[in-house]
């Protein structure tokens, strides 16, 4: 499989459909050499098909990425996540002060910018950094992949959506999507891939970081919810199912747009 390794966590972002459709919607957007480059690297293999590696090989998965799993003081877990502070600002790096800061976008910089040196890597650390990095960007998008200082617990609570009793976080992960798409990933994308060139330009201005202070922006009414809440289905879908659609839009622009700077 994979000679590099990495220790995920149990949490898991939109599921394979929406994972899936971010995939999409960035692959109708990379340009021709990004494309060319991708498919080179990846044995003529979509990158749709890698869209759920990161979960899919939870554990299994032991990416090496310069730490030692042996030592708990340098023990990497939640790489699904990022940590934003009050303002809504992606903490940068990975400590701060002796605090972990459980941090996706640290690792999707640095396996971009390791990527812009692609001949030199090995075959599976090439596979391995773009498939986390479709993944990773994926999840940095979903509302329930945010840490808040008043809220790290990432939905994991019990909630009624209707009269189901139901894990918070697992709402965001198929169900939010499937709810008013009930298709596959490629019809999903067709219906959410609705920006001009101008928005998309907008949305994919400035870099991870940016992207993810305007993601935990966005996503900060979605920690109101508290366990044992009592979600009318009806409702909480016209006002939520739209803020899904539109992070699985945003994040499928961005993972072109970073794909495309890469490999340009």
């Amino acid at each position: 499989m994979c000679a590099v390794v990495l220790v995920v966590s149990t949490a898991s972002a939109w599921g394979r459909l929406g994972h899936a459709t971010v995939a999409k919607i960035a692959e109708n957007h990379l340009t021709k050499k990004a494309k060319k480059q991708i498919t080179e690297y990846m044995h003529g293999e979509s990158i749709v098909k890698w869209a759920s590696y990161a979960d899919d090989y939870k554990p299994e998965l032991l990416v090496d990425l310069g730490f030692e799993p042996s030592d708990a003081k340098r023990f990497i877990t939640y790489p699904h996540t990022f940590e934003a502070n009050e303002d809504c600002t992606p903490y940068r790096g990975i400590r701060k002060g002796d605090k972990y800061v459980k941090n996706c976008i640290y690792y999707i910089e640095k396996m971009a910018e390791d990527l812009k040196d692609v001949e030199n890597l090995s075959d599976s650390v090439r596979v391995a950094s773009i498939a986390l990095i479709v993944h990773f960007v994926g999840d940095m998008h979903c509302p329930e992949h945010i840490r808040y200082p008043d809220d790290q617990t990432i939905g994991y609570y019990p909630v009624y959506f209707g009269k189901d009793k139901v894990r918070y976080h697992t709402l965001w992960d198929t169900p939010i999507i499937a709810a008013r798409n009930p298709w596959g990933f490629s019809d999903t994308a067709a219906l959410l891939d609705t920006y001009t060139k101008k928005q998309i330009a907008e949305v994919t201005a400035g870099s991870p970081y940016d992207w993810g202070y305007d993601s935990a922006k966005a996503s900060r009414k979605v920690h109101d919810i508290k366990e044992g809440a009592k979600l009318d289905k009806r409702l909480y879908l016209n006002e939520y199912a739209p803020l899904a659609e539109e992070q699985i839009r945003k994040a499928g622009y961005r993972l072109a747009a970073l794909f495309n700077e890469i490999f340009k």
